[in-house]
């Protein structure tokens, strides 16, 4: 994340040095130029297949059978969510604003995604000497295929042929640049094949997760699903099928630090971003028992973009 926020920090600098001062004796805010340019946007579709991925993947592992059992029990366990990058995620179109085209650079160019290659590189074609339009490196992408995540994981219950499920870990600072991580979710599943005679189990779940990366990052996830399982020997396959939302708020600030350069290009830039989507989810996956108490979990998702999950977990 370091490296894309220089990447950006630069390209804004380049992209004002470039629009304001050729043209213009008229000095602007770098915040108002970063609206009035439309680097927001460009930001928006650069990230927005790494939001849909975290997005998809805090909603996959929230269950691994429709029974629900009787009386007081614990299950703990561990959730790894694989999520997997479409070739159609790792590029965008990047459309420039007119200031850009009016200095002879493209009205669009396909660049690198987070997941992607290389970024573009804008050329101009302007021949004007007395007009400084250097080339503009987009930023790189990740070159990532897929993504991966551990989620604890734990089920309460069950009262009235319903349980709960708690998941997440305590506030954690991995790096002080970006300060502390933290995930909760909870959701509550309820059986009603409890009550009706039928040949497999079917239970309704809610949930709601919420994830935080100091103050640069929160992602909120809701998820309401109906799922069904078969009672078999040790080996038990499940299904389901879901409606499901995000909600992802990025905000970072750009502080300068050459005191070279103009006054109004040393100006803080605070940018902020936010992510929706809503969709709808089917999941097929098996749960098997190897000895009694002890499972491990498999299961796919079809989505927007498809994830995998594998999980361990202990009943108590």
């Amino acid at each position: 994340m370091k490296r894309v926020r220089k990447s950006w920090f630069w390209m804004f600098i380049t992209v004002c040095s470039v629009c304001v001062f050729p043209s213009s004796s008229k000095t602007q805010a770098l915040p108002d130029l970063i609206k009035q340019l439309g680097i927001e946007q460009l930001a928006r579709d650069y990230l927005r297949p790494g939001a849909d991925l975290l997005g998809y993947s805090f909603n996959s592992g929230l269950y691994h059978t429709a029974k629900v059992e009787q009386g007081f029990h614990l299950w703990l366990g561990l959730r790894g969510v694989i999520g997997y990058v479409p070739q159609t995620n790792k590029t965008f179109i990047a459309a420039l604003p007119s200031e850009f085209t009016l200095l002879g650079y493209p009205s669009q160019i396909s660049t690198a995604t987070i997941f992607g290659g290389k970024g573009a590189v804008l050329h101009s074609t302007n021949t004007d000497g007395n007009i400084h339009t250097p080339d503009i490196t987009l930023p790189d992408g990740t070159n990532l295929r897929n993504t991966f995540i551990v989620l604890p994981h734990a089920t309460i219950g069950s009262f009235a042929a319903t349980e709960l499920m708690v998941r997440g870990i305590p506030p954690v600072t991995f790096d002080l640049e970006i300060g502390k991580i933290s995930f909760f979710g909870i959701g509550i599943r309820h059986c009603p094949s409890r009550y009706i005679e039928l040949p497999l189990d079917l239970a309704v779940m809610a949930s709601m997760q919420q994830f935080h990366i100091g103050n640069v990052m929160t992602v909120t996830n809701l998820n309401a699903n109906v799922h069904t399982s078969l009672r078999m020997m040790g080996v038990s396959p499940f299904a389901g099928f879901g409606y499901e939302s995000y909600t992802i708020d990025v905000a970072y600030t750009y502080v300068p630090t050459d005191s070279d350069l103009p006054s109004e290009l040393n100006t803080p830039a605070t940018i902020a971003l936010d992510f929706r989507r809503s969709n709808f989810r089917m999941t097929v996956g098996v749960n098997i028992t190897f000895i009694p108490l002890i499972d491990i979990t498999a299961d796919y998702s079809f989505d927007e973009m498809n994830t995998l999950t594998i999980g361990a977990g202990l009943t108590l």
